[in-house]
């Protein structure tokens, strides 16, 4: 295992609850990109102009589904609490299989199919991210994150060649039966992982990670409003999903021009997600441990908005579906091998409350609220005249924007771990 330990600093006490993450991840990923595509091609035979009502649709699910989880946090221990919300969604995969044997029920079956996966997944892997940033502390976050974020690429490789390998083969249902497997691994190993994030947490009080966090269960919503570091954090949601929404609305429009297929459509985006997790893992094998210990959280945060702005700054002068499907690849590529585990590293000092309650908060609601405001804005500046090359130039100045806070919210992180 020596070349493990020359490439992410792994010690032998962190071993196993590194494989048992890693494996976590992998699940709950490959689940993810067995159904993300099937979305994807739901959501452009819906409309990509109805995706302002969708992104609605689920920032409503959002706010309803919240105060649930913020009782499951409040009222049981995290051994309990964190795999009854992945027995909860392996129940609404069973619940949609059922809904697939009615051909009558399957056309409203796409919005509603489309809604629950996009709460789902965030729900899914916000959790994850806030057990992981519960059980490692700071300096561990940085020798290890890009490991444990690995094995949600190689899930994404996975579920993303499944699906291109198998949506021919097997019907809706079959792949949701595959999809239910995998996300069984996942639920499993947050059980397993329980029994040895105490050997492996490098936290003075590892002993007490286990204890009731308390509290209310609308408590997510004044930790957002009270304390100083969440408030950035939420900015930066906010603004992070403008770039990216004004890119994903225009990839929508591309692929129904391109294909008139629902299986080639669902294939196209399978093969852009299959680029992405390539690119993300090798990122995260190979320079993540090393970029983090050379330049910092605070850094790597503003990586993948300074991209996305050099992206649409480049999409204003040549708007081609090949540049839009390249800036997708590589703005979602670095985001997982660096934004997110750096944005997850942020909580690792912040206390038990704002890692399961704000944190969630932030990645659910205030994500899908970014979504909302994105498209309605896209909305507005199209009736203003503002479409194109004009609206790749307004998500450039944001993403900039973005980078700014970014830089911010790591640098009061850093202030915080004293390093």
């Amino acid at each position: 295992m020596a070349w493990w330990n020359s490439l992410f600093g792994v010690d032998r006490r962190e071993r196993t609850a590194l494989l048992i993450a890693f494996a976590y991840f992998f699940g709950l990923l490959t689940s993810y990109y067995m159904l993300r595509s099937v979305r994807e091609a739901m959501g452009v035979r819906f409309g990509p102009e109805w995706y302002n009502w969708l992104y609605t649709g689920t920032f409503v699910c959002m706010l309803l589904t919240q105060p649930v989880y913020g009782f499951l946090v409040s009222r049981f221990a995290r051994r309990v609490f964190v795999p009854t919300v992945y027995a909860f969604f392996l129940l609404c995969i069973l619940v949609f299989v059922g809904i697939w044997q009615l051909p009558e029920w399957r056309d409203g079956m796409a919005p509603a199919f489309y809604v629950w996966l996009s709460v789902a997944n965030l729900f899914t892997v916000s959790v994850f991210w806030s057990y992981m940033a519960d059980v490692f502390d700071p300096l561990q976050a940085k020798r290890v994150f890009g490991f444990i974020a690995a094995g949600g690429s190689v899930g994404g490789l996975c579920g993303a060649a499944l699906t291109m390998l198998l949506a021919d083969r097997i019907d809706i249902d079959g792949v949701l039966q595959l999809s239910f497997g995998f996300l069984a691994i996942s639920f499993v190993c947050a059980i397993l992982l329980g029994r040895h994030a105490r050997a492996a947490s490098g936290r003075a009080d590892a002993d007490q990670m286990e204890a009731l966090i308390g509290g209310s269960s609308l408590a997510a919503f004044r930790l957002v409003v009270q304390r100083i570091p969440l408030r950035w954090l939420a900015l930066l949601m906010i603004l992070s999903g403008i770039g990216g929404g004004i890119l994903y609305l225009q990839q929508g429009y591309a692929v129904r021009e391109l294909f008139d297929d629902d299986g080639q459509r669902a294939a196209y985006f399978a093969r852009i997600d299959l680029f992405t997790n390539l690119l993300a893992l090798f990122l995260e094998l190979f320079l993540a441990r090393w970029m983090f210990l050379r330049f910092g959280v605070a850094r790597l945060i503003t990586l993948m908005p300074l991209l996305l702005m050099a992206g649409l700054g480049a999409l204003a002068l040549l708007p081609t579906a090949f540049m839009i499907g390249l800036f997708q690849v590589l703005s979602r590529g670095v985001r997982f091998a660096f934004g997110e585990p750096a944005l997850a590293a942020c909580y690792t000092t912040l206390d038990r409350e704002i890692r399961y309650k704000g944190k969630g908060f932030i990645d659910t609601v205030v994500y899908r609220l970014s979504d909302v405001l994105t498209q309605w804005s896209i909305k507005a500046l199209a009736l203003a005249g503002i479409a194109g090359g004009g609206l790749y130039l307004v998500g450039a100045a944001m993403a900039g924007l973005t980078a700014w806070v970014g830089w911010t919210a790591g640098r009061q992180h850093e202030a915080r771990s004293g390093r």
